[in-house]
């Protein structure tokens, strides 16, 4: 439906805007509430195409992490051992600024641990992670300071179908995404953010002194300073940028009696990850066996991936136990080449904060501060 706009909105609803965040998730919220505290009678409109997001801010696993060692392992073959080390630290102090920004109870935040396992066929792949277990401590603590970040600990209270060992990591946990996203998003309002829900914009064009955004239905919107923070949709407005989507799905069981374990668990490079939440497991992941599937803008979910991690949950996780899937959903990630975030000035008046591979939940306190220190 077109829409026409009244002297009403174009005098006052829609006038110019000095700072347009473009993507209302984590992220985008985080970015439009820091400029606005910084410059308080800015003009700041906070944009996107959904109510809630619509990539991955609430559609996650609940996860604050900052990577396993083999998936740190595996970084370093995309990217410098520099830049990876870095980016675990970013993670790293992001999600400890969540909770002092925000609140553990009010994001439900619990420092629980994570745990790297590994499936019994997969001897040669568990015994080489082990035995990197000191270099890439010894690499993280001369990054962060922390002391013998990952440690091996028994899994034989699990009841899962694994090897006897895994890797412990004290220092990650699990927060609830919808708690994360409401407190930011009342922040966000309550700092005067203009909040411009359920515009999709098709096309940025660049003015004499900024951008101009036009969506679907006509409406059209300028502002001075232009702030793209939607993630794997970046591609469809910027051609040049290297961000690719990637879909991750996710399934939820139904109340389970006595689950023998509490708290968040990566498997497969990262590929794979689950915990408990509410007496149910939630299990996500798998896309590294459907890559080309997967790199899709599609919200709907695929059965062959939803049946993959069924069967990981039937054979690996709950050998022998019966469970029912009440629900799965979908949510799209922001890939490329490499996992480091684009976060970057392409002009005076465009600011791009793209490609979170996966860990937007831990960066976003990082990167948002990122864009400020750009904004001229």
């Amino acid at each position: 439906m077109k829409h026409y706009s009244s002297y009403w909105e174009q005098t006052v609803l829609l006038k110019t805007f000095d700072f347009i965040v473009l993507g209302a998730g984590l992220i985008g919220k985080q970015i439009s509430l820091k400029i606005k505290e910084k410059y308080p009678s800015a003009r700041v409109g906070l944009l996107d195409r959904s109510a809630f997001s619509y990539g991955a801010s609430t559609r996650n696993a609940g996860f604050a992490c900052f990577g396993s060692v083999s998936e740190i392992i595996d970084d370093f073959k995309r990217s410098s051992q520099k830049e990876v080390l870095l980016l675990a630290q970013k993670r790293q102090l992001g999600i400890q600024k969540l909770v002092e920004t925000f609140g553990a109870r009010e994001i439900g935040f619990r420092p629980t641990g994570s745990f790297e396992i590994f499936e019994k066929n997969d001897t040669l792949f568990y015994e080489e992670t082990l035995s990197q277990i000191t270099e890439v401590n010894n690499l993280l603590k001369n990054q962060t300071g922390l002391e013998d970040i990952f440690s091996v600990k028994s899994t034989q209270n699990f009841g899962m179908d694994i090897m006897p060992n895994c890797i412990f990591n004290p220092h990650e946990g699990m927060l609830n995404s919808g708690l994360l996203n409401e407190v930011i998003a009342e922040a966000v309002h309550k700092s005067g953010v203009i909040p411009l829900y359920g515009i999709h914009v098709e096309k940025i064009q660049q003015t004499n002194d900024g951008y101009q955004l036009v969506s679907e239905t006509g409406i059209e919107l300028s502002c001075h300073q232009l702030i793209l923070a939607t993630n794997a949709f970046a591609a469809e407005l910027l051609t040049t940028i290297d961000v690719v989507p990637a879909r991750g799905q996710i399934i939820i069981t139904k109340p389970i009696e006595a689950i023998p374990f509490d708290g968040i668990f990566h498997a497969d490079k990262g590929y794979i990850y689950f915990r408990n939440i509410d007496n149910r497991i939630l299990l996500g992941g798998g896309r590294n066996h459907f890559l080309a599937e997967e790199h899709t803008f599609e919200m709907e979910g695929s059965n062959e991936v939803v049946n993959y991690l069924t069967e990981y949950l039937s054979n690996i996780i709950l050998p022998g136990q019966s469970f029912e899937i009440e629900m799965n959903w979908s949510g799209i990630m922001g890939m490329g080449k490499e996992k480091i975030p684009i976060v970057e000035k392409l002009n005076d008046n465009l600011i791009a904060c793209v490609r979170m591979s996966g860990m937007g939940v831990a960066l976003g306190p990082m990167v948002s501060q990122e864009v400020l220190d750009l904004i001229a």
